[in-house]
């Protein structure tokens, strides 16, 4: 039809209005315009011309009905078509709905109220009459740019799952169902054979497995393990069939996945993956990379390898590469009647290496690594590698000539040289050297392990750590230390990390695990340090075991730290608090729930349960949730300690009374209290307990108690006998009225009674008794322990029931039920765990868990975990840590004592206890003790 027009237009016109014609429309673009020059003609530039600019129509993006794209786009053609020969045409220069994006048409107009008119009165595209958005000049070619199709799957191919219990799985596609989106894989399935099925099921084996939500182990499937269970395995021709799924005979699982839970891309197994999948990686069948096309690259060679000819009548020639053009190589012959360079293709080579080469593989599995040839072989080198030191087996064509070494990687994952991890719950190291699927590792003892990344729990944090020396000189990550002891004596390094009594150092002065080196810290002086003097020092040599809580935003408060005689200013740790479970009280956290990582004698650094985050919480907001526990927030044990026997100088001055006249105390005037029971012990060296003198001429002698052992009432018992060490915690005493009388209430002067030097009986029938006050010794033992009732007689500010005791004496009140009655003290055995009371002469070590050891008579050596230690302790100083759910524990009395199990539950005072052998037994949780771990 073309051929018409022509034929027409030269035949209707004259040779000169058809030259001027042609002129006119070709006459402006010269040749070297519109072609180019030379042979490198660009299309290129031809290109860019054809790119939209600011004189070109606009693209602008309109909403419109999910689905009805393509029908909006006829129906505006239609109706250009029909307004194309009235008055006022519409001003689109087109429209386009590209297959991919759902709900928006792009039309092409000059103004955006062009697009309004013609879109006014279409129904699907009202909801995008009164916003259209213009795409930018620069993303207007994007728009309608084709996207390369993804490679379809093929059988053979590796590839994982995105999510479900073989999450990260590897797999490999069976056959692919394109039209209904669905791909076939045989992988290595995941059953869980510790849940019974069939007829062995119980109802506490359906109720644990809705509870179980660990991730079963990858294992072929087993008939006999699954019958073994109540499983039930059927057969259908070749395949087995388990619960719905298909196995074949070897044991692999072949399922069914949509596309969308699976990635094909740059999928590349490791060769532990694949030794799953076959016995034997030589004959496995992988599919082959597909072939390249002619015009690309398919060698690695490059200038300077020595190479051999493999093929062809120069079969054996050796040479050296000196240029390389694609796929065309050319060589130096190493021969003496062959000077001139020859080319050859890349498929007739091969490289050359003798033993004693040092290589590099450039490709592969140990991609990266360097080594020594030892041995040559038919298409196979063995090399020595320099990190890892072990034999390594490639192929001639992945690796080259090199002279330098590998160093190994610098990071691998989220894991950097150098860094301090997380080894098992009791070790950690630092990274010392880095590989493609592992890295080396010196752990605190000063061994090299080697681990997987997966081997590792976490990094630790260990910036702010500080430490101790031999001269007492505080240490902290990059101190510059010298060694003075162990192994490493004389060398000089950098702190690099703290942990616990170890530092790991780094000195470049030593080649071997990348300079680190471990050493403990006593064996460490600070460089350029002095001894420091007594007077500065403070006092006990300790630091603070985190510098967040001697910081200025945590000052010491008074209390129990400075009246124990510590150091001035020093803020100290309530270790009793720490490790219990708490409940958040007040404040925004209210109501959350946590475990206690740090506490001062105010704030406590609480850890949530429902998220990761650590807080700091005011500690007159928690409420514990593990056990009872004292008002206040430490007991100090410190300060001045008078003898029990002989004068008692007050401790802070005078303050008799203290609060005014107290007197009567409670209920009003009660005399006798108890009845007549004056004196209560036979006439003698027998006081009574209250009230008026045994030695009182006016007093009746009345009948002594029944036996020497006990007492005519039975209000509270006294805690030991006299030759004993008493038990400090009153079980009759309860905190809830407060005392009268604060902790430092100093005593009347002479008041005291002296065993030594009896003082002239007074004739008042009732007597002050302090609070330093005992009897005269006897066989009979110590008087009944002080209860809020008091004794007979009408008690004063200073009675006994109420003042606490010079710290050491037999009554000292402790908080209420922290210890184990009197006549269970006989607990005590190895591998529990155990904290250290307060009544205990070392303040550094109260309420500080450790481990018993061994037991010798009274005294127990016990490992204490937080200062890596082992000391002897007496056994009256210790209680028992409780066990909590699902912990190792230990019987520890009752017939069933020294019997070993786990606590399942725990339900009021009882636990549920299952003993190592099975056996489930219904014990009080105070016949129980928790057993540490490693034990």
């Amino acid at each position: 039809m073309i051929n018409l027009c022509l034929c027409f237009f030269t035949r209707s016109q004259h040779e000169d209005e058809i030259e001027a014609y042609y002129r006119q429309r070709f006459g402006d673009a010269t040749t070297t315009d519109r072609f180019g020059e030379g042979e490198e003609m660009s299309d290129e530039i031809t290109q860019q011309g054809r790119l939209p600019g600011v004189k070109d129509p606009n693209l602008w993006v309109v909403k419109c009905r999910m689905g009805e794209e393509k029908n909006v786009v006829v129906h505006l053609m239609r109706k250009v078509i029909a307004y194309q020969s009235t008055d006022e045409p519409l001003q689109i220069k087109s429209v386009v709905a590209k297959e991919g994006l759902k709900g928006y048409i792009y039309i092409e107009a000059y103004k955006q109220t062009h697009v309004k008119q013609a879109i006014e009165g279409i129904g699907n595209l009202r909801i995008g009459y009164y916003q259209q958005q213009m795409v930018p000049i620069k993303e207007m070619t994007d728009v309608l740019k084709v996207v390369k199709e993804t490679a379809s799957l093929k059988p053979k191919t590796w590839v994982r799952l995105k999510r479900g219990v073989f999450k990260d799985d590897l797999a490999q596609v069976d056959y692919v169902e394109p039209s209904q989106n669905i791909v076939h894989l045989k992988m290595i399935p995941r059953i869980d054979y510790s849940q019974l099925r069939g007829i062995m099921r119980t109802s506490s084996n359906q109720d644990q497995g809705k509870k179980r939500k660990r991730k079963p182990p990858q294992k072929l499937l087993d008939v006999d393990a699954v019958r073994s269970i109540g499983g039930e395995v059927s057969t259908d021709g070749d395949f087995l069939i388990f619960e719905g799924n298909r196995y074949n005979r070897k044991g692999f699982l072949f399922k069914s996945f949509a596309m969308s839970a699976i990635v094909s891309e740059g999928v590349k197994p490791t060769l532990a993956e694949l030794e799953k999948f076959e016995e034997q990686t030589e004959a496995m069948d992988v599919e082959l990379a597909p072939e390249k096309s002619s015009g690309e690259v398919t060698h690695s060679f490059a200038t300077g390898d020595f190479v051999e000819v493999g093929e062809g009548e120069l079969i054996h020639l050796q040479g050296k590469v000196i240029k390389v053009d694609g796929n065309k190589i050319t060589l130096l012959p190493k021969h003496e009647d062959l000077k001139d360079p020859l080319e050859f293709p890349a498929h007739e080579l091969r490289k050359f290496f003798k033993m004693g080469d040092h290589v590099k593989v450039i490709r592969g599995r140990y991609e990266g690594d360097t080594g020594l040839i030892v041995r040559v072989e038919d298409n196979m080198v063995v090399l020595f590698s320099d990190l890892t030191m072990h034999e390594l087996k490639v192929l001639p064509k992945d690796i080259q000539l090199c002279t330098d070494m590998a160093t190994g990687v610098d990071s691998l994952g989220q894991f950097q040289f150098g860094d301090l991890v997380q080894l098992d719950p009791q070790t950690v190291g630092c990274i010392v050297r880095l590989e493609k699927e592992n890295f080396q590792v010196l752990n605190m003892h000063n061994r090299v392990v080697s681990v997987k990344p997966q081997g590792v729990t976490r990094k630790k944090d260990t910036r702010h750590a500080v430490a101790l020396d031999s001269e007492n000189n505080n240490i902290q990550v990059k101190d510059m230390v010298k060694v003075i002891d162990g192994p490493h004596s004389g060398r000089h390094g950098e702190i690099k990390h703290l942990y616990r009594s170890f530092a790991f150092l780094m000195s470049r002065m030593m080649t071997e695990n990348g300079g680190y080196f471990v050493c403990r810290t006593r064996h460490l002086v600070l460089a350029g340090s002095s001894r420091p003097s007594a007077i500065g020092a403070p006092m006990g040599g300790m630091a603070p075991m985190s510098p967040r809580l001697s910081s200025p935003a945590h000052p010491s408060s008074g209390g129990a730290a400075a009246g124990g005689g510590r150091g001035r200013g020093m803020t100290r740790r309530d270790r009793e608090l720490i490790g219990q479970t708490v409940r958040i009280r007040q404040g925004p956290f209210k109501g959350y729930i946590g475990i206690v990582k740090d506490a001062t004698e105010d704030t406590a650094r609480v850890e949530l349960h429902s998220s990761c985050k650590t807080i700091s919480v005011d500690k007159t907001r928690l409420s514990t949730l593990t056990g009872p526990r004292a008002a206040s927030g430490a007991t100090s044990t410190y300060g001045g300690r008078t003898p029990v026997y002989g004068g008692q100088t007050p401790m802070y001055g005078s303050r008799t009374p203290m609060y005014g006249s107290q007197t009567p105390l409670h209920d009003g005037s009660r005399t006798p209290h108890y009845g007549g029971q004056t004196p209560s012990h036979e006439p003698g060296s027998r006081t009574p307990s209250g009230g008026g003198s045994a030695w009182d001429p006016s007093s009746a002698n009345t009948p002594s108690r029944a036996n020497d052992f006990d007492y005519p009432y039975d209000d509270s018992a006294s805690p030991a006998d006299y030759a004993t060490t008493p038990n400090p915690a009153t079980p009759g005493y309860q905190a809830d009225a407060p005392s009268p009388v604060g902790p430092y209430t100093p005593q009347t002067p002479g008041s005291t009674y002296s065993p030594y030097h009896h003082t002239t009986p007074s004739p008042a029938p009732y007597t002050a008794q302090s609070p330093g006050y005992v009897g005269t010794p006897s066989p009979a033992g110590y008087q009944p322990s002080p209860s809020p009732g008091g004794y007979a007689g009408t008690p004063s500010p200073v009675g006994m029931g109420f003042s606490p005791m010079t710290p050491g004496a037999p009554f000292t009140p402790q908080t209420p039920g922290t210890a184990m009655d009197h006549n269970l003290s006989d607990w005590h055995t190895t591998d529990i765990m155990v904290k250290i009371k307060a009544t205990h002469d070392n303040t550094e070590l109260i309420y500080q868990t450790g481990v018993i050891r061994s037991i010798s008579g009274g005294m127990c050596s016990v490992y204490i975990l937080d200062e890596d230690k082992v000391v002897n302790i007496a056994c009256e100083h210790l209680e028992p840590v409780p066990p909590e759910k699902h912990n190792k524990c230990k019987v520890i009395l009752g017939d069933e004592r020294e019997t070993t199990g786990s606590l399942i539950s725990i339900d009021g005072n009882e636990g549920v206890f299952k003993t190592e052998d099975g056996h489930i037994r219904m014990l009080p949780i105070k016949y129980l003790c928790k057993v540490h771990p490693s034990s």
